[in-house]
């Protein structure tokens, strides 16, 4: 006995076909992505991890500054 295959369809637990919804276009594939969109969308999922991300930096950025004024005699 061959096995009946319908496109767009599976076999459920019971036997029964359902409509699969899986099987439809996937709304993301006309879209053109550029290669770190999805870096970027991880990265900063929340506003809020945003704000932390550019605090950080800036603490960072300030504190390399007066490291580097300290060397060399100056100051900020």
């Amino acid at each position: 006995m061959k096995e009946e295959i319908r496109e767009g369809y599976y076999k459920d637990q019971n036997g029964e076909w359902q409509l699969d919804r899986r099987s439809g276009k996937d709304r993301r594939h006309g879209k053109k992505q550029k290669p770190l969109d999805h870096e970027r969308r991880c990265l900063f999922r929340r506003k809020a991890d945003r704000e932390l991300f550019d605090k950080d930096h800036k603490t960072m950025i300030d504190e390399a500054l007066q490291e580097f004024a300290e060397e060399h005699g100056g100051h900020l």
